[in-house]
């Protein structure tokens, strides 16, 4: 999955600073960074920033309390981001969102990822994007069949 980008957006400060605060356990700093790194992310066109800033805020739940809300956010942006980048016709950031779903164990969600891809795939007429649909997401249930052994035990 891209967490990072060639070119640092508006969000990559913010960001750092939360990274920052998140290092002094500073939660009212975190939280405040975090979401100025999401309305820099959510300005700008693209979906590139929002599954950064996605990132991040999974980030924010080391902090006692703040598991499930960094998570909703996390998921939210998340999906912000799948529906730019299937607007714009990127395979790349609808790929990316499939992954960063997986990692959060929303099989439903990679499941429509993998729908959106293969549609895009198939409207570009792209060979090697199915190729690559293919491999992620047997990559992704392979993840899963893992997750579901080690929960059993």
């Amino acid at each position: 999955m891209t967490t990072t980008t060639e070119t640092p957006g508006p969000w990559t400060e913010y960001i750092r600073a939360m990274d920052q605060a998140l290092a002094e356990m500073n939660a009212t700093a975190a939280v405040r960074a975090w979401r100025n790194a999401y309305a820099a992310a959510l300005g700008m066109p693209g979906w590139r920033g929002l599954v950064e800033v996605a990132a991040a805020s999974l980030r924010i739940a080391t902090l006692p309390g703040f598991g499930k809300a960094s998570e909703a956010r996390a998921r939210e942006t998340y999906w912000t981001a799948l529906f730019r980048a299937r607007q714009q016709g990127s395979l790349n950031g609808v790929l990316d969102t499939a992954e960063a779903f997986g990692a959060l164990g929303d099989r439903t969600m990679v499941e429509q990822c993998i729908r959106v891809a293969e549609s895009l795939a198939a409207l570009n007429g792209d060979a090697s994007g199915g190729e690559r649909i293919r491999a992620l997401a047997a990559n992704l249930a392979e993840r899963y069949l893992v997750a579901q052994r080690a929960d059993a035990r």
